[in-house]
């Protein structure tokens, strides 16, 4: 007999089909298609063919039901000024995420917690983590460097095959 962690749980959705795709569906049922020969039509399974039918006989429609959960504070708008924000310069870059909050806090009409800004943040792609360690340079070698360049700037591929590589 399998435990609970050695069988495989496939309840949970993992694709939600778009609102054409299912009123297609919908619409070829009423035609008089079975609905296996919707599923192949459209790729999908005989029972999410008579699933999307059997909504449509309940309810009517082929949209969602509204789902649980409160509404998002935070607009897309919203969304776009904490992004431009936190990227603007160099210091609102390393700004820590209280300071973050308090700021837009102070540009909304209602207040959102650090949790939300975070979330916000990760799902834009603006992640938090410590900045990295790099060597520092002097004005004497970055000079080298510019000047190394600048003496290979009209170097041919002839003369980079010249350069040995060895690693």
């Amino acid at each position: 007999m399998k435990t609970r962690s050695q069988t495989q749980c496939t309840s949970t959705k993992t694709h939600e089909h778009d609102i054409e795709t299912r009123a297609m569906a919908v619409m070829c049922w009423l035609k008089g298609d079975s609905y296996c020969a919707i599923g192949k039509q459209f790729g999908l399974a005989y029972s999410t063919v008579r699933n999307f039918v059997m909504k449509h006989q309940e309810t009517g429609s082929t949209k969602n039901k509204p789902r649980c959960g409160g509404p998002q504070k935070l607009k897309a708008e919203d969304v776009e000024m904490l992004k431009h924000d936190v990227l603007e310069d160099r210091e609102s870059r390393t700004m820590p995420l209280a300071d973050i909050t308090m700021k837009l806090n102070s540009m909304l009409t209602t207040d959102v917690s650090q949790t939300t800004v975070r979330r916000t943040l990760k799902k834009q792609g603006i992640k938090c983590h410590a900045a990295a360690v790099k060597p520092f340079v002097s004005e004497i070698n970055a000079a080298k460097r510019v000047a190394w360049c600048k003496e290979r700037l009209n170097w041919k591929i002839k003369d980079w095959e010249q350069v040995c590589i060895c690693f």
